[in-house]
């Protein structure tokens, strides 16, 4: 029994059992039986496994990938990489082999200098990387969680992982193909919340999504291009706001003259909380939310009254604040913090 691609439930509903009638000797199976988890990913099982797949694609499968609307992708794809990396970069596009057995994309990495470019199969290790592309390769596989642990593995830290396939609601909503995707190939029907669901079980983090239309012969397909990183986004987030606030808490202690803080919000909130030593004789802002408003007993004003230094520590109204500063004429010694 097969159990859930995305979340390894065993717990699923039997939907609908569909028969078959492939060819002698190509591995593929005469019934799959297509359920849905209790996470609500839709796939199918049946008497088959990776490595017949695997054999099945590498033996008995036209590709298509050399359509020229799919080689235009492709192609685009590795212009996209030639932008933004350098030619040292290591590429993997994995499962993206073409009706002649070469990927589209190594070809046009490897003719722009890149000569860390690799094809690799389904059934196959999978070389140490900075880039894995899996084009349309995870609805056909059968052993999710095994190809998710191979590219894992061979990305670097701070890896790419680009993963493009069809959108089963989009399909349903938009297609008119009679049995949409249910064939022996595509076993694996993802949502983009299924996407999304097995990426972050494996620690990546979704930085970018694009829709596009997948055109197959004279049928089009809605699908979705993800890019995923390797991101412990609560750990890092963290880390980067408390090295951003001790930089500024530093500076701040550093200064030992009375001053005025000009700009109060979320930000100033916060260090004024860590600056036990500051001499504020004047709070300033002119937001009418301050009016009447108070810091430790000490009202706020609209406008500085004396000619001690200014300290800024907004952010997101900084340029601002200084533009008006400078238009009024004030002379005060302006401190950034």
């Amino acid at each position: 029994m097969r159990v859930c691609p995305v979340c390894e439930s065993s717990e699923r509903e039997t939907l609908f059992l569909q028969t078959l009638c492939p060819p002698d000797d190509w591995g593929l199976p005469h019934e799959i039986s297509w359920h849905k988890c209790v996470c609500g990913m839709l796939y199918g099982d049946g008497d088959f496994n990776q490595e017949g797949l695997d054999r099945f694609y590498k033996c008995f499968y036209g590709f298509g990938v050399n359509l020229p609307s799919t080689a235009g992708r492709l192609q685009g794809m590795a212009d996209e990489i030639c932008e933004k990396y350098p030619r040292t970069t290591r590429v993997v596009d994995f499962g993206g082999s073409g009706d002649d057995g070469k990927s589209i994309m190594v070809e046009r990495l490897k003719s722009n200098g890149f000569s860390n470019a690799y094809n690799v199969n389904v059934g196959e290790d999978v070389p140490r990387c900075n880039i894995v592309l899996a084009s349309h390769v995870i609805e056909h596989v059968y052993d999710v969680q095994g190809v998710m642990d191979k590219i894992n593995n061979a990305l670097f830290d701070n890896g790419l992982l680009i993963v493009e396939g069809p959108s089963t609601t989009g399909m349903l909503l938009e297609c008119d193909a009679p049995m949409l995707d249910f064939n022996a190939k595509h076993i694996n029907h993802f949502r983009l919340i299924d996407y999304l669901r097995l990426m972050s079980k494996w620690g990546f983090e979704l930085i970018e999504s694009r829709q596009y239309t997948e055109v197959r012969s004279d049928q089009t397909y809605p699908a979705y291009k993800m890019y995923f990183k390797h991101l412990d986004v609560a750990h890092e987030s963290i880390g980067l706001i408390k090295s951003n606030l001790q930089k500024k808490i530093d500076k701040i202690n550093s200064i030992s003259e009375p001053v005025n803080v000009w700009g109060l919000g979320d930000l100033a909130f916060c260090l004024l909380s860590y600056a036990k030593q500051l001499n504020v004789i004047q709070y300033v802002d002119s937001d009418p939310a301050m009016r009447g408003a108070t810091i430790n007993g000490q009202s706020i004003d609209c406008m500085v009254r004396n000619d001690a230094p200014i300290v800024i520590m907004v952010q997101g109204q900084r340029n601002g604040l200084l533009g008006y500063i400078k238009s009024t004429g004030i002379t005060n010694k302006l401190i950034e913090v």
